[in-house]
């Protein structure tokens, strides 16, 4: 039976679909139910599970002929419901029905000749498949979501399945039955959602299996290796691999035959499981060295809180004894049998011949050693790096863009715009990086550029600047829980389908005992967002051997966008007392100290204790531990000790009884301990350049330009190019001003290559929108061997030289007597003014109303507004007079009207004089214009951009 599982909505509405088949099938698939084995007598045969085709690879394989269509954007979208019409297109396709075309059998709002899903929709009515929801008012809801037990209905009378006496699942009474069958026929899981309305991965899997049910295999097996005794990675003529799990173990050195199902069709192949070697070594980039082994290597042997092992692996450049990945990031990849080393570091990388050495103390999963090896690799990487993915995801809105490259990329001087306008860069991987830029919305399209893309040996992609861009896919699906699994008997690993917030599981997951009662909440082990999460159980102890309940999970549970399960759900949990005691599965010497690893979680180290270090060649203790002064790795697997002093050659480790405890609630004890290690010792070499000092001085009122002074010297000589880009720096992790320039001046050595030189780096103040510190960063600059500068960062003070603007006048909607002022930023009257002086001079501005000028005496300018939604505005009124002008009212500005009439604002019956009602019918223009006399500045004292002219009316 298929073990494929679907999450659907528990309170999806779903449609009776009940009725009998009205025709016989036209085409009649042929199912072959059981396989002949013949087997050697001599043979030795080792069963595989199956391996089913992922979502992608059945819709990709439907698709190629032609039973569906992925949407207008060239996507798949398996995570959206399936229609009724979609679904009446797939079965007409799958079974290869024959479309009808002049016949509308349904009334549904749109169902005419023209709908392009009416002929699949009058295929399956004609067949029997399938009929209208409501046969009364002759309507098939074609846009209505089709359920998952419609689905396994309609198959079971294609298919011409018999109903079993026999049901056990969740469907609707009616649908029981066709439900059954489709589940023995392993079309579709048991524990799925009937109910609940059916998504296209659900769909395209289920039919790609009744697809494949009348095919023969076209694949053919290439190779089998075995990269464990119960593991086998099976690649096919297609060049497409598998992995194959055997329930039986492979026997060293023996030709095994196995027998796997894979894209559900039958295989077999021969393969012999290898003794553990190292296959290969290679540096893909000047970044990374990639060791290939042709066994799954357990990953405790050569990581340990992420970082390699200490010795376990070195790689020492010819003619130097320094080992470049010490404490380097490993990834592993998911077979187990490639280790990628990333050599540590922002400035590090890896050009000419190394020496790789990979000690005998790497282990295989089943805990085989692994032999030492050595090889020696030229590393000239000389092939710029390209961007592999651009991607934002938002729940609605996002302002972080997701940048991979392929393969790792320099973080200093790397420069990005996001739609035009600059955002700042952090790293999240060695090969990808984090954009923060401005608001970004779902299904929008923004343009990308990344200025210096560069990885570590200096080859910068080409064009320069890398333009693409990021359409933001949108995610409004439920995190999804897809195992629970105890470790020991006080922890539990959840992996969800994504990342989750590690805030909202805090006080959120609690464990219920067999009767639903609250036995507490589980601590987060966690400390940042994953898709695995570790719980500790809250019981404080276990009476029995085993525990049985629930683990509930909250319904505020979420995913990092926001994204809630919405409802609680539950997840049934076995706690087994843990009674194996902890082992020591390695133990390590170098410059980290003596690390001693374990085969589980253990707790802090008891003191008063003592480890000893005998030398094989003497029998003389070469020097006593305290066990008290270990420390304990994040992960809980491994003890650090600070070795009082160094020592080389063979010695023995004698550790105590007791000397740690497993993380159980019996506290199983580490039994004493007799181990072999060699010593060791490890030197450094850093020739980079050196920023030795960062100065700068700030724009003022007279002079706008920004210098900041970078000093650096280098023995062998700076690259003056890489001083002069001023892509070499960044102000606050953005790209520096546009008008940013550098110039350098020799301190000593030659001007082509100087060892001491000052970079003075000046741009214009006029960039500068906000007084603060800035992180002025120098991070590009080389020497001329190529060597990268360890980043400097300096916070630098500089002032606001932006000029302040009059940005618009408006008569106010509450009090028509009122024009509303508004500045770009926070003003004052004059330079002398305090900060927050809250009053204008009407002489800073020229009013005109109907384009008769306002006397200054006649402007009333109010205060500064200092709270809501005005703030910073300035509210004005005017004062007019009330007069009579060759025989009419009129109101006008002055002390009387002038001959011509010229200064008459309005000709008004019964005119008043007092506030001018700007909202009135007869003010039909209020214009403001900021004079060029204007003394008005910001608070930091730049003046006012003169001549703009805003309209209130």
């Amino acid at each position: 039976m298929s073990d494929m599982s679907y999450t659907t909505k528990e309170n999806s509405q779903f449609t009776n679909v009940q009725g009998g088949e009205k025709k016989v099938m036209k085409k009649i698939l042929s199912v072959a139910l059981s396989t002949a084995m013949a087997f050697s007598m001599f043979a030795s045969v080792a069963f595989g599970e199956t391996a089913k085709a992922t979502p992608e690879e059945a819709f990709n394989a439907l698709a190629a002929k032609g039973i569906l269509n992925g949407f207008p954007d060239g996507k798949a979208h398996l995570e959206k419901d399936l229609t009724r019409a979609e679904f009446a297109k797939i079965v007409t396709k799958l079974f290869d029905l024959k479309e009808v075309t002049g016949k509308l059998s349904y009334k549904d709002k749109g169902y005419t000749a023209s709908n392009w899903a009416v002929p699949y929709i009058e295929a399956v009515t004609a067949e029997g498949l399938m009929q209208g929801q409501d046969t009364v008012k002759g309507i098939f809801n074609y846009n209505g979501k089709v359920t998952v037990e419609e689905v396994a209905t309609v198959l079971f009378r294609a298919l011409k399945l018999e109903q079993p006496t026999t049901t056990d699942n969740n469907a609707s009474a009616w649908a029981k039955g066709f439900v059954q069958a489709v589940i023995n026929k392993g079309l579709i899981a048991q524990n799925v959602n009937f109910k609940g309305n059916a998504d296209r991965a659900l769909v395209v899997q289920t039919a790609y299996a009744v697809d494949q049910m009348g095919s023969q295999p076209t694949l053919t097996v290439a190779s089998a290796e075995a990269v464990s005794p119960t593991k086998v990675v099976v690649t096919f003529s297609d060049k497409t691999t598998a992995n194959v799990e055997l329930t039986t173990a492979l026997v060293a050195g023996v030709e095994t035959t196995i027998n796997f199902k894979h894209l559900e069709k039958d295989y077999t192949a021969k393969v012999t499981l290898q003794a553990p070697k190292v296959v290969s070594v290679s540096a893909p980039n000047s970044k990374q060295v990639v060791i290939k082994f042709n066994r799954q290597i357990s990953q405790d042997s050569i990581v340990s809180d992420g970082k390699l092992i200490n010795d376990v692996v070195k790689v020492v450049k010819v003619s130097t004894t320094a080992n470049v990945v010490e404490n380097a990031e490993v990834v592993f990849n998911t077979d187990g049998t490639e280790a990628t080393l990333t050599v540590p570091g922002e400035v590090n990388y890896l050009k000419g011949q190394y020496t790789v050495v990979v000690s005998k103390d790497v282990r295989t999963t089943g805990n085989e050693e692994v032999p030492a090896f050595t090889d020696l690799i030229n590393v000239a990487d000389v092939v710029a790096p390209t961007v592999t993915s651009v991607t934002a995801v938002a729940k609605s809105t996002t302002n972080k863009v997701y940048v991979k490259f392929s393969e790792p990329t320099k973080l200093s001087g790397l420069i990005a715009y996001v739609n035009g306008a600059a955002a700042s860069v952090a790293r999240d991987t060695y090969d990808s990086f984090i954009l923060t830029t401005g608001t970004l919305t779902s299904g929008q399209t923004y343009d990308v550029s990344l200025t210096n893309v560069s990885d570590f040996a200096g080859n910068v992609a080409t064009p320069n600047p890398v333009k693409t861009s990021v359409t933001v896919s949108s995610d409004v699906n439920a995190p999804v829980i897809k195992s629970v699994t105890p470790v020991g008997d006080r922890y539990v690993e959840v992996v969800f389908d994504k990342k989750v917030n590690r805030d909202s599981l805090v006080g959120n997951v609690r464990l219920l005992d067999a009767n639903g009662e609250s036995k507490g909440v589980f601590s987060i082990e966690n400390t940042s967002d994953s898709a695995t999460v570790t719980l500790r159980s809250p019981l404080g102890s276990m009476a029995t051997s085993t525990f049985t309940g629930s683990i509930l999970f909250g319904a505020n549970v979420k995913d990092t966008i926001g994204n809630t399960l919405g409802t609680p759900v539950t997840q049934a949990i076995t706690f087994t007392k843990d009674t194996a005691a902890p082992t020591v599965t390695g133990v390590t010497y170098s410059s980290r100290g003596l690390v001693i690893k374990f085969s589980e979680k253990v707790l802090s180290p008891a003191a008063g204790k003592t480890l000893t270090l005998i030398s094989d060649s003497t029998g003389a203790v070469t020097t006593t531990i305290p066990s008290g002064s270990g420390v304990l790795s994040s992960d809980k697997k491994s003890l650090t000790y600070q070795v009082g002093k160094s020592f080389t050659g063979a010695h023995t480790l004698r550790i105590p009884e007791g000397l740690v405890t497993d993380d159980s609630f019996a506290k199983n004890s580490l039994a004493a301990t007799v181990l072999s290690l060699t010593g060791s010792s490890v030197s450094a070499d850093d020739k980079a350049p050196e920023i030795y000092k960062v100065e700068h001085n700030d724009s003022t009122l007279s002079n706008s330009t920004v210098t900041v002074y970078v000093y650096a010297k280098d023995d062998s000589g700076l690259n003056v190019s890489s001083l002069r880009d001023p892509n070499s720096y960044t102000l606050d992790s953005k790209a520096l001003p546009s008008d940013a320039y550098v110039t350098i001046k020799t301190l000593s050595g030659p001007n082509t290559a100087p060892t001491d030189a000052v970079a003075e780096v000046q741009f214009s103040g006029s960039a500068i929108s906000e007084t603060k510190n800035y992180d002025f960063v120098a991070s590009g600059i080389a020497d001329t061997a190529g060597n990268g500068v360890v980043a400097s960062k300096t916070a630098i003070s500089l002032t606001d030289r932006v000029k302040p603007t009059f940005k618009s006048a408006a008569v106010a909607a509450n009090d028509g007597k009122s024009l509303i002022l508004e500045f770009s930023e926070k003003i004052k009257n004059v330079v002398t003014d305090p900060e927050n002086a809250g009053t204008l001079s009407a002489s800073n501005f020229e009013f005109k109303i109907n384009n008769v000028l306002v006397d200054d005496s006649e402007v009333v300018m109010g205060n500064r507004i200092t709270s809501g939604t005005d703030l910073n505005k300035y509210y004005v009124s005017f004062n007019v007079k009330a007069g009579k002008y060759q025989g009419s009212d009129v109101l006008f500005f002055g002390s009387e009207i002038n001959s011509n009439g010229s200064n008459i604002v309005a000709y008004v019956k019964d005119a008043t004089a007092g506030k001018l009602d700007l909202s009135s019918n007869f003010i039909n223009t209020v214009t403001v214009k900021v004079k060029d006399t204007s003394k008005i500045v910001d608070i930091t004292g730049n003046p006012i951009v003169t001549g703009a002219e805003q309209s209130g009316k």
